[in-house]
């Protein structure tokens, strides 16, 4: 995410050559303390406004003054609604540039609402009204509106969960005597109970999106899956080459771990992609070939069987939530995601995919995407 106060920076400089007056050289800008790292969407929807917060208060007064002079609609939707956040009255984009360009006036104001504990039940209804930015698409845009937006939406999570307005699993229908004849071709908006469905029979989803991954991707990170993104595994070890095998191997272990102490999904995003991931990037003690095999991985009671047990270190358990540190938390399941049709899959992803013929296959029509 390329910092836009940077290019700003960069035009000032080229004026002040092209006037073509000797000056004296411009004094060393104060050090700024260290900016946090900014988590990717699949890891930003597991943060406490808590968190999130350290994000907010990295940004500087500059990066606010850029935003304010954005055209994109997502991202000015990011800053209308930290004025309702903060209980202005006014959101329109109009007063949000004027809010903005006060710079950390801005960032302090919000921080005096005490991460959302003056969010209730009616203004959480005007967060409804006024829509919620695209979090995934603002990563690749605004920094700063892409934290802002990241902090309120965690807020909004912490207010929910106070209000106690976090919806319940309906209870799932009686267990029938044999699992379904997968594969199955099924439409995207029964995907959520196709899904369910697949993990009631302790098996591994594999969705099949017919060149619709975009979509289906983008609905799960909506969903609060921890996701693993091929592309980038890809990216990062074998074409920009920033880390090796075993470091790759380290970082997916600890997405596992996260998305397991927290009892969220893990969804492993293919895209087009084949990445190796049978053959280069699993490893017994990090990364096991078991993650592909859910039966497996969790074990039959979900507690001690599991060969999850292997991937977990002392560290992870020192905030693991709950009373039995190390266990398996209920809500943590797989979903495999690729772009490819149904041959494609068949063809490309058995030497890529570890216990591939044991997956659970839902193919989506790709004309119940429009």
């Amino acid at each position: 995410m390329a910092p836009k106060a940077a290019k700003a920076k960069a035009v000032g400089k080229a004026v002040t050559k092209a006037s073509g007056k000797a000056s004296a050289p411009e004094p060393e800008p104060p050090l700024r303390p260290s900016v946090p790292a900014v988590p990717q969407p699949s890891e930003a929807v597991t943060l406490t406004a808590k968190q999130a917060e350290g994000l907010l208060a990295s940004l500087c007064a500059e990066e606010l003054r850029i935003l304010a002079e954005t055209t994109d609609e997502e991202e000015q939707l990011a800053a209308r609604q930290v004025l309702e956040y903060v209980g202005d009255k006014d959101v329109s984009w109009e007063n949000a540039q004027r809010s903005l360009s006060t710079g950390n006036q801005l960032v302090n104001e919000i921080l005096e609402m005490q991460t959302g504990e003056f969010i209730t039940k009616q203004s959480l209804q005007r967060f409804e009204e006024l829509g919620h930015p695209d979090v995934s698409a603002l990563w690749g845009k605004s920094r700063t509106a892409y934290v802002l937006a990241v902090f309120v939406q965690a807020c909004l999570r912490d207010a929910r969960d106070r209000l106690g307005l976090t919806a319940a699993a309906p209870p799932p229908p009686p267990m029938p005597q044999e699992p379904p004849a997968w594969p199955l071709v099924i439409g995207f908006k029964e995907l959520p109970a196709r899904i369910a469905e697949v993990v009631r029979w302790s098996r591994t989803v594999l969705v099949v999106c017919n060149g619709h991954a975009k979509e289906a991707d983008t609905f799960l990170t909506y969903s609060a899956y921890v996701q693993i993104d091929a592309k980038w595994v890809m990216g990062e070890t074998m074409i920009r080459k920033t880390m090796g095998i075993e470091e790759m191997q380290e970082s997916l272990r600890k997405r596992v771990v996260s998305a397991m102490k927290s009892g969220l999904p893990l969804h492993i995003a293919m895209a087009n992609t084949a990445v190796a991931f049978k053959d280069k990037f699993c490893a017994e003690h990090t990364f096991p070939h078991s993650v592909f095999n859910f039966s497996m991985f969790r074990g039959e009671t979900g507690t001690e069987a599991g060969e999850y047990r292997k991937i977990i270190r002392d560290v992870d358990l020192e905030d693991w939530p709950g009373s039995f540190p190390g266990r398996m938390k209920e809500g943590f399941f797989v979903v495999v995601t690729t772009d490819f049709d149904l041959e494609s899959a068949r063809e490309f992803l058995p030497s890529s995919l570890p216990y591939f013929d044991d997956m659970a296959i839902l193919e989506v029509d790709p004309a119940s995407f429009t």
